[in-house]
């Protein structure tokens, strides 16, 4: 009998294994049914072009908002500058840097990661009119209107972006697009197959809010990582946004939060 069960067990394990090893369909896509403009910008960009998004009014326009030091930022760059090449001339990528460093540095650094759209600077002024900026990666998609149609909080997979993309400009999407009242849905509850950037997680809210800066980015590092105990394969962060009413995931992550506020080490 004994015997039997090991065997089960090892047969339910070799399903899960090969289960998790399936990449996850995106269920959707969301875009606001009802877009508001977006705010005005004029920047310079590190290589001395001036820029507005008045400018590129007819495309499709992602700004992102970044840090040479943010490593899920660093993870996206990639899938920016291959959905600029697939749609040169139909949309347009702007990085914008929230780093405190110089000019050159970022400059630098853009260059190592051979980024191929325009970078500038975001000083808090321009954090503050598309703000706030508690976390990044964040990145705003701006139809060819001028209109904000989603914000996307934390690193998403390329899909995403190819989709938004693909309905704005009119092309068919391999996922289901759904059109959603902006001031109905938490900016957290829109982009769940990614990385969660945003504070606005349910149920922990006003204890990230109540961390330092630096605590709130080690927070949502570790939210980001740590798995459920509740069997859904999820983050902590994820699985707050997804299930809000998980009992498993609410107490794991007040006691990471609380942890992280005395100052403990964290397990990942």
């Amino acid at each position: 009998m004994l015997r039997w069960i090991k065997l089960l067990a090892l047969g339910l394990a070799a399903v899960a294994a090969a289960a998790a090893q399936q990449p996850q369909a995106l269920p959707q896509i969301f875009l606001y049914k009802n877009p508001q403009p977006a705010p005005a910008l004029t920047v310079t960009t590190l290589d001395g072009r001036h820029l507005s998004l008045a400018s590129l009014r007819g495309k499709v326009v992602l700004l992102n908002f970044w840090a040479t030091w943010c490593g899920p930022c660093r993870m996206e760059i990639p899938e920016f500058e291959q959905l600029q090449r697939r749609y040169a001339g139909k949309i347009q990528i702007v990085g914008l840097s929230v780093d405190e460093l110089p000019p050159s540095s970022v400059r630098a650094a853009a260059v190592k990661l051979h980024i191929n759209y325009p970078v500038a600077l975001a000083p808090e002024a321009v954090q503050t009119r598309f703000g706030p900026i508690n976390t990044i990666p964040v990145t705003w998609v701006i139809d060819r209107a001028g209109n904000v149609v989603q914000v996307n909080h934390g690193a998403n997979p390329y899909q995403v972006f190819d989709t938004e993309i693909r309905a704005l400009l009119g092309l068919s999407t391999a996922v289901k697009v759904a059109r959603i009242d902006r001031s109905a849905v938490r900016a957290a509850q829109l982009s769940p197959w990614g990385k969660v950037g945003t504070l606005a997680i349910p149920g922990i809210t006003a204890e990230l809010r109540a961390l330092t800066p630096a605590q709130r980015q080690r927070a949502l590092a570790a939210l980001n990582n740590v798995a459920c105990t509740c069997g859904c394969n999820w983050s902590l962060a994820t699985c707050r946004t997804q299930d809000p009413h998980c009992g498993f995931s609410l107490p794991q992550a007040r006691q990471l939060i609380a942890a992280i506020k005395a100052g403990k080490s964290v397990n990942r």
